[in-house]
């Protein structure tokens, strides 16, 4: 017995599964969950603190579904928040389950034929919303792989009130509405209102007007408990001021909760956790060796980094994605060992390794998100909050978060678990109806209140109402009303937009399919189809870069001396007239340095500013693409070869990270650099194509190598593919149902 709970043996399961669950007895969480998760093909929520083995209850309905289909003709997904956890779960469960035959594989996005293979092969299907997303909008062309889940499991389903929740909840509704007979097990963290998410699940396929089955577990579940500590501090200062000032804290914090154990410290940046580590190596130092808060290292860490040497000798380290791997692993095994005491390390940390320590403080609760610094997301909380905690040294382990004294209350209520779950699908509701339409799950006014009946929206409208604002179709107090009205006016603007068909049955036109196939908002869908006939690349670059998809890239004050200077620059072929000042002349000169070739580096002024630009144009290009092949799609619509023509240079030239016509396009080479490029193109050596004609002692001679780098070089070449497409005029219109193009792919 265990909390009032009798435990259960997995040795009560068949044989075959024993191998799975390689202990003598399922926790208390686990055993209460036994009877619901593998006695019965229901729908399951589960809300329990980080720590209570939650990743068994998936284990065991995996199990039972095996149990229930001996033909292994079934598929499972598993989804979870971020890539991090994915990898985690992908590597776990291929040692867990290989003896079962059962193979997993990640969805990753790429639609290459080698990935849709191993994905089509897998037993179990491990990914992220975005990633399913994106695969299941193109339903028809994976109807049958589609129709084989049976069993989705979703990974830390609290965050649907973040805004990528909405993805969750939409594609979590269309698999509900896909007819496949899916189970569905949640697990949360714990939160006060799993209640609604076991109503909006449903109990399963057939009754789902019963909620699913729902276990939930407090704090006193968790196998170490934790003490949570939340400490404002005031501040008007900018996030990187405030964290200097967080610095000067972390002693006395550190004084009165560590008991000379453990510690791992929380930095928003690298640079922060190598300045925080040697602060307080330097404290520590200096404290008489009585009054010291952890003991001297008993050996030596040998490390190859100078700045880490300088603070291991007094128990500090710092551990980032940047430190040398074998440093990293150093590090790592003196912690687990004992000669290091503190950790300083960014949130990376908090996932996949098992670093587990008596103390966790999170200097700050801003990281560095896709564009810039901003509040870290609950679900990063809750991970690093979860290092806390050593069930084989401690009964106890203590978490402490620093904040801007106005964030206080918010995250005493996060860590308290006492924060309403709240849907999100309402921010961008039009872009989901309209792939849903497309889909073919709704085809009327009334499937589409239907469909929205079926959201965590709609469950948790009717009971929060006043949280959800539409606008003045937020006026009145019935919710199914509401919903009515709210369909009726995305229904009508999808229209008005050229998006679905005026009549029922609706269907998407071209426009609305591309709008979904390239996950493109509503408000940039409508400035791509107001792009002119025959634009150019120039006009094509200028709309693109004013997408909504881009607007949280915002222009900093200390970016634009950068800019200016870009804009100076030869290399960049559209050049911008007006005053530099908005997001979207920012994006236009990242996109256009890059493709001519501009070196950040070369220039000591822009070296400040130069990952904050690497990072930004990492995001600007995985947009921007999908943007640009939107409009060669709704460009193809319209018979505009003009416009078609420059939108097909622009996007090989992003995908290629340089302009089309450039002898840059050298450098997609792996063994091309800067100054090979140079080389070659003084040599009259201007194209791949050109390149692929030399033989390996011309290249060797020209970039001064030895072989068999000239055979290297001609061996990636081969990689690129070369088309050829013969044309004739034959002086007659195509039949209507088109005639048969053959293309010839041959290697250089």
């Amino acid at each position: 017995m265990a909390q009032g709970i009798q435990l259960i043996s997995p040795h009560k399961l068949p044989d075959r599964f024993r191998q799975v669950f390689p202990y003598e007895l399922f926790n208390a969480v686990q055993s209460k969950c036994f009877a619901t998760v593998y006695k019965s093909i229901d729908n399951v929520v589960v809300s329990a603190p980080t720590g209570c083995g939650k990743t068994a209850i998936l284990e065991m309905a995996i199990c039972k579904l095996i149990e229930s289909h001996d033909s292994g003709e079934f598929k499972i997904v598993y989804q979870a928040p971020t890539k991090a956890l994915c990898s985690e779960r992908l590597h776990d469960w291929q040692k867990k389950f290989s003896h079962l035959n059962l193979s997993c594989a990640e969805l990753t996005g790429d639609t290459s034929r080698y990935e849709m293979s191993r994905v089509r092969n897998a037993s179990i299907i491990v990914t992220t919303p975005e990633k399913w997303d994106s695969f299941t909008r193109k339903w028809q062309d994976h109807f049958k792989l589609l129709q084989m889940v049976k069993l989705f499991l979703i990974d830390e389903v609290h965050i649907l009130k973040d805004a990528r929740g909405a993805t969750l909840e939409a594609v979590v509704s269309r698999m509900k509405s896909s007819g496949a007979n899916v189970r569905f097990i949640a697990l949360s963290a714990t939160i006060p209102n799993s209640e609604d998410i076991a109503i909006w699940l449903g109990r399963d396929p057939s009754t789902t007007h019963l909620p699913a089955h729902r276990e939930t577990f407090g704090e006193d579940f968790r196998p170490v408990k934790l003490r949570k500590h939340v400490y404002g501090f005031e501040g008007l200062m900018n996030d990187f001021a405030f964290e200097k000032i967080l610095d000067g804290k972390l002693p006395g914090l550190i004084q009165k909760h560590t008991a000379k154990k453990p510690i791992m410290v929380f930095c928003f940046t690298r640079k922060s956790c190598e300045n925080t580590a040697a602060f307080l190596a330097d404290w520590w130092i200096k404290q008489r060796a009585t009054n010291r808060a952890w003991p001297a290292p008993s050996q030596r860490t040998a490390v190859i980094s100078k700045e880490l040497q300088e603070v291991v000798e007094c128990g500090v380290a710092f551990h980032h994605a940047g430190l040398d791997s074998q440093d990293r692993n150093a590090i790592e095994t003196a912690f687990l060992k004992g000669d290091v005491n503190v950790i300083c390390c960014t949130s990376t940390l908090a996932v996949g390794i098992n670093l587990p320590c008596h103390l966790v403080i999170l200097k700050g609760t801003v990281g560095f998100q896709d564009c810039g610094l901003g509040e870290y997301s609950d679900l990063e909380v809750m991970q690093m909050l979860g290092r806390a905690g050593r069930p084989q040294f401690d009964n106890t382990a203590i978490a402490v978060i620093m904040t801007r004294s106005d964030k206080v209350q918010r995250y005493k209520k996060m860590v308290s678990g006492q924060e309403i779950l709240e849907s999100s699908l309402h921010l961008n509701l039009i872009e989901h109806l309209n792939s849903e339409i497309g889909l073919g799950t709704i085809y009327s006014r009334e499937t589409a209140r239907k469909w929205l009946s079926g959201t965590f929206l709609s469950v948790r409208m009717n009971k929060n109402p006043d949280y959800y604002q539409f606008g003045d179709l937020s006026l009145g107090r019935d919710v199914d009303e509401r919903l009515r009205r709210v369909c009726e006016r995305d229904v009508k603007l999808l229209q008005e937009t050229e998006l679905i068909t005026k009549n029922e049955p609706f269907m998407c036109t071209e426009y609305g399919h591309a709008m979904s196939r390239y996950m493109v908002q509503f408000d940039t869908m409508k400035l791509l189809l107001s792009l002119p006939k025959h634009c150019k690349t120039e006009q094509i670059l200028l709309y693109i870069c004013q997408a909504s998809e881009l607007k949280d890239l915002r222009m900093k004050p200390k970016e634009r001396p950068a800019l200016r200077e870009f804009n100076k620059s030869p290399l960049i072929k559209y050049p911008i007239k007006e005053n530099i000042s908005t997001t979207a002349q920012k994006i236009s000169l990242i996109i256009q340095a890059q493709l001519g070739g501009i070196d950040l580096s070369s220039n000591m002024e822009f070296i400040s500013i130069r990952r904050q630009f690497v990072a930004d144009k990492a995001i600007i290009f995985e947009r921007v693409q999908r943007l640009v092949r939107c409009i060669i799609d709704c460009k193809s619509v319209e018979c505009d070869g003009i416009s078609t023509h420059y939108a097909l240079d622009l996007a090989r030239s992003l995908s290629a990270e340089y302009w089309e016509s450039s002898n840059l396009q050298l450098r997609q080479i792996p063994q091309v650099g800067p100054a090979a490029s140079r080389k070659l193109v003084s040599h009259n050596i201007q194209s791949v194509e050109g390149l692929a004609k030399l033989d390996t002692g011309n290249i060797e001679r020209i970039l001064s190598r030895n072989p068999p780098f000239g055979r290297k070089m001609l061996d990636s070449l081969h990689e690129f593919p070369c088309l050829t497409i013969n044309t004739e005029i034959t002086g007659k219109a195509a039949s209507k149902t088109g005639e048969i193009l053959r293309l010839w792919s041959n290697p250089y």
